[in-house]
């Protein structure tokens, strides 16, 4: 596997684990917003994760990263409060679509300069 290959897919598993994480300790900690089970929250974070990868080979190169973090922020939002829909068992509010989009926000902000920013320099 070459070195970028390897970048790449260690960036996406990174994206991945933090976004499933960050939904489901809202999930946990803040019942009252809104219920899913574990399940739901790999699929909802895969789906968040594989746009918000894919956004994140444009995005910064094209604009900043001040826009890719609320592409992230609106991505997550949304995904998560239209999954409502899609799943059943499922049931959340908007608050809670909200609070897992800002912690994914906050969470990318680091992402961003660990994985992003350094992909995006110049090799020397």
């Amino acid at each position: 596997m070459s070195e970028t290959a390897r970048h790449h897919l260690i960036a996406f598993l990174v994206k991945f684990g933090a976004t499933v994480a960050s939904i489901y300790f809202i999930a946990l900690f803040y019942p009252v917003w809104g219920h899913m089970h574990f399940g739901h929250a790999l699929i909802l974070g895969l789906v968040i994760a594989v746009v918000g990868y894919l956004a994140d080979l444009i995005i910064p190169r094209a604009v900043n990263y001040i826009v890719a973090v609320a592409f992230d922020l609106v991505t997550a939002v949304l995904i998560v409060g239209f999954g409502n829909v899609l799943f059943p068992g499922m049931s959340v509010s908007w608050t809670f679509a909200w609070f897992v989009g800002l912690l994914v926000a906050g969470v990318e902000i680091f992402y961003h300069y660990q994985f992003v920013r350094k992909s995006n320099e110049p090799v020397r």
